[in-house]
């Protein structure tokens, strides 16, 4: 019976490891980051991972409004030409100067409201899915902030050019 028990478990064991021989160890698989992935995995990753992530909280914070949070939602035409240009001049253009801003959010309330949701929960979670650092006006360090996904207009309600970036995160260009 011992005996019976011990093939047993020693045919449990090979069939474990696939076989006979000695298991070979495993590593996980390492995570892509971001910059590093090419355009196929971009798209997969939006579609698996940045999608359903950035619509719970969008959907958290008006369920009617973005109920249908599709591709279109972020990246507009872009999403339809396959191009996912960001930033998308579709989505509500932001005033170039904190002046500017603080006297927009003066004459509508609804905007302290969207810039504490962006600022607090949209942001944080696109900068550590992006694998950035969420930008900081003060300091003006970090890689994520408002124009990642905004443009900026001046005074005079005129599209204004965004530095270059030193990097990658816009794209979905293989490299």
């Amino acid at each position: 019976m011992r005996s019976v028990v011990l093939a047993s478990l020693l045919v449990s064991s090979l069939a474990a490891c696939g076989g006979g021989g000695a298991a070979k160890p495993t590593e996980p698989p390492k995570a892509t980051k971001w910059r590093d992935m090419n355009a196929d995995q971009r798209i997969a990753y939006m579609k698996e991972v940045v999608l359903p992530e950035s619509k719970k909280i969008f959907v958290a914070f008006d369920a009617k409004k973005f109920e249908n949070m599709d591709c279109k939602t972020c990246h507009g035409d872009g999403a339809e030409n396959g191009s996912f240009e960001m930033p998308d001049a579709k989505i509500h253009p932001l005033p170039n100067s904190e002046e500017a801003f603080m006297a927009w959010a003066q004459k509508e309330p609804e905007v302290g409201k969207w810039a504490q949701f962006m600022s607090g929960e949209v942001e944080p979670l696109m900068a550590r899915l992006l694998d950035e650092t969420v930008f900081d006006p003060k300091t003006k360090t970090g890689e994520f902030g408002c124009t990642a996904c905004h443009t900026l207009v001046d005074a005079e309600g005129k599209p204004v050019p965004l530095p270059p970036k030193d990097h990658d995160h816009d794209h979905h260009d293989a490299k």
